[in-house]
């Protein structure tokens, strides 16, 4: 713990530790799209990074590569946002494995190389930009217009089959 190596593992085992927890006690069903005892229609109420990542494409080849199952399956997965405990576990494990290798091999670069810790800064600013940017669009149009076209739905189509005419909603 004399180094800041050592203080960024320990760092990461207390978040690692706090993050499962989490995940395990609320997280995991959190935006699930269906029940999980009963098959009704949930209601989700707050994504996570794991189930956004997960909804990106990492489902596919961790259920390809690790648990032997079809792309279908993992297709539907992902439209329900129905990820289990051993596809979390997974993904926590090469996140640690990750994160843990860039601690010692970009911390090691960083610390001994002005120039690569130039680049790296100047890549994480691009980065965090390019993402939250990304982020914001996705919460400020593509979720709220989905939520609105659902919510307003009845109004729309009452209002498409009186006029008789092209809805811009459609």
């Amino acid at each position: 713990m004399d180094s800041v190596a050592g203080c960024s593992t320990f760092l990461y085992f207390m978040w690692f530790l706090f993050y499962i927890s989490f995940m395990l006690l609320v997280g995991i069903n959190l935006p699930r799209k269906y029940e999980k005892n009963s098959g009704a229609l949930a209601n989700p109420k707050y994504d996570t990074v794991f189930h956004s990542t997960m909804r990106m494409g990492v489902c596919i080849p961790i259920g390809t590569y690790f648990r032997k199952r079809k792309r279908a399956t993992s297709l539907k997965l992902m439209e329900e946002n129905d990820f289990d405990t051993v596809d979390f576990f997974i993904y926590m494990m090469f996140h640690m494995i990750l994160a843990l290798g860039s601690i010692y091999t970009v911390g090691y670069g960083c610390f001994s190389n002005k120039v690569f810790h130039k680049v790296v800064l100047g890549g994480s600013v691009v980065l965090a930009v390019v993402r939250g940017a990304n982020r914001y669009t996705y919460y400020s149009t593509k979720m709220y217009t989905r939520a609105l076209r659902k919510e307003f739905a009845g109004i729309l189509d009452q209002d498409k089959h009186q006029k008789g005419e092209y809805s811009r909603m459609d």
